[in-house]
């Protein structure tokens, strides 16, 4: 009898929290100017266990599928947003580069005048063309693919070093020429040792 009186008061607490009515050998009224949050609940009476009035929820979601696989969806979609923003402004800067080196005003002249202007005596010709066409192929803005900050016709490290022959040592390859024509003859002595120091050493 004492199981039944507890059974009779926990449905009535139910009824009265779970907005479901129910009624086991005593009635219990609900006030009904409370609105509860619906849910769809199952109660089980098993009078046979040390808890007899079991709640469940049929329609419990699965956590997994309905709330981290679509978070992890939305997660891979932003990153790979931001992936893609990230390589169109990559894009967009070494398309930048690749205008602005085209559009450099080079001097009048072949090769052999601008080492004719840079000083450069007639007879260092040929060394200076071997040099040069091997460190950048006479590319006035040539960066060193490797990432190490040379630069110009003679790969210059840094570039700024060529700055003291002229304010335009970015763009302008007699200027280049200028700090080349001082590099060779300060370090090797003349452009003929630079020469024989590259062919052994493949850098200057």
């Amino acid at each position: 009898m004492r199981n039944i009186s507890q059974l009779a008061v926990s449905m009535m607490l139910l009824a009265t929290q779970a907005n479901v009515s129910t009624s086991v050998g005593t009635a219990a009224a609900a006030d009904t100017s409370v609105q509860p949050a619906q849910s769809v609940l199952e109660v089980r009476i098993n009078t046979n266990t040390g808890d007899p009035v079991q709640v469940t929820a049929p329609n419990k979601p699965n956590f997994d599928a309905d709330v981290l696989v679509p978070l992890r969806a939305a997660q891979a979609q932003a990153q790979a947003a931001r992936i893609a923003a990230q390589q169109a402004a990559a894009h967009k800067v070494r398309t930048t580069v690749r205008t602005a080196a085209v559009s450099v005003s080079l001097p009048a002249g072949s090769h052999v005048d601008w080492m004719r202007a840079a000083g450069i005596a007639e007879g260092d010709f040929g060394y200076v063309d071997y040099i040069i066409d091997r460190e950048s192929g006479w590319g006035v803005t040539k960066s060193n693919y490797g990432g190490s900050g040379a630069y110009g016709i003679g790969q210059a490290l840094p570039a700024s070093k060529m700055a003291p022959y002229g304010a335009d040592y970015m763009t302008n390859p007699v200027t280049q020429l200028k700090w080349a024509n001082a590099y060779a003859v300060g370090r090797f002595g003349s452009w003929a040792n630079a020469y024989s120091y590259w062919t052994t050493h493949h850098n200057w």
